[in-house]
Formats: structure tokens, sequence, C-alpha cells
């Protein structure tokens, strides 16, 4: 491969022409005269460059080498495709060798999340109990507080009754 640059002179009246063509575009909607006739002279360059490129022969002057790249593609070299199989057998015994390892973290990973969540079953169960025993305790008290409640309401009923007698005994 050669790293030699040349013009393209196809390339060049490609760009000209859709240069020539926006320009027109410009004109037409700023609404300046010639806008027409740069628009026919643009699309007449890109009409005469895609006619010719039409008929353009390319070769491929880029011989890609893959052997280079994918050695196991060379079918010459017999050593080189040996190599490249024990070199494969290598890496998919690493590569096993990784899943285990990966296997043996996320089994760890696992157990240490189930003991993590009997712990929290058992957090969760203890505080099922310690509520009911809270509202059990807070029933009582409210029937306690109602019973108080109700007593000294008679009371009052009571020393009410008792002001009364001895207001009507004083008169």
């Amino acid at each position: 491969m050669s790293n030699e640059k040349q013009f393209n002179y196809l390339n060049f009246f490609y760009g000209f022409g859709a240069f020539i063509i926006l320009l027109a575009a410009m004109f037409k909607f700023l609404g300046w005269h010639y806008a027409n006739t740069i628009f026919v002279i643009g699309i007449c360059i890109e009409a005469c460059v895609f006619l010719i490129s039409a008929f353009e022969w390319g070769d491929d002057k880029r011989g890609y080498n893959w052997e280079k790249v994918f050695p196991q593609l060379d079918e010459n070299n017999p050593t080189q495709l040996e190599i490249t199989q024990g070199t494969a057998e290598v890496s998919q015994l690493h590569q096993v060798q990784q899943i285990m390892e990966t296997v043996v973290t996320l089994n760890s990973s696992v157990t240490e999340l189930n003991n993590a969540t009997q712990k929290l079953t058992k957090s969760v169960s203890m505080m099922e109990k310690n509520y009911e025993i809270v509202s059990e305790s807070t029933q009582k008290y409210q029937e306690e507080i109602d019973s108080l409640r109700t007593k000294i309401s008679s009371a009052n009923d009571r020393l009410k009754e008792f002001e009364k007698f001895n207001y009507t005994k004083e008169n």
C-alpha cells in the first residue's frame, strides 16, 4: 500500500456542484436575483459528475492481507495453524477457568444473600411479634383509660348531687 495522496478531480466536482446548489438555495431563500440560473448550473454540474462516475472503473488498489490479522487463514503455513490451534486451546482453557472463578464467586454471593435474607426474615418476624404485643398493650391501656373516664364521670355526678344536697340543707 502506498501512502501517496492524489487529487481526486471527480470528488472535487462533487463538492463544487453541491456548493453551487447550496449557494442557489440561499439565493432562493433570500429572494436574490439569479437564484434560478445558479441552481440550474449546480444541477448540471452534479448531473455531469454523476454521469462520469457511472462509467468510472476503479481497481481496488488496497489488497488487504487478512492472513496477517488472522493467521489461521494462511493455508500455506501449517505450523502457524498448529500454533494457532494450541493458542486457541490455551485461550479456551483460560476462559473456562475464568468462568469457573465467576461461578464460585457467584455461589458465595448467593450464599451471603441467602443468609442476609434469612436474618431479615427473622427480624421482620420479631417486629411483627413486638407489634402485636404493643397493639395488645395499647388496647388494654385504652380500655383502662375508658374505664377511668367512666369512673371519673360517675364521681363527678355524685359530687354534684352531694353539693345540691348540701346547698338545700343550708337553705
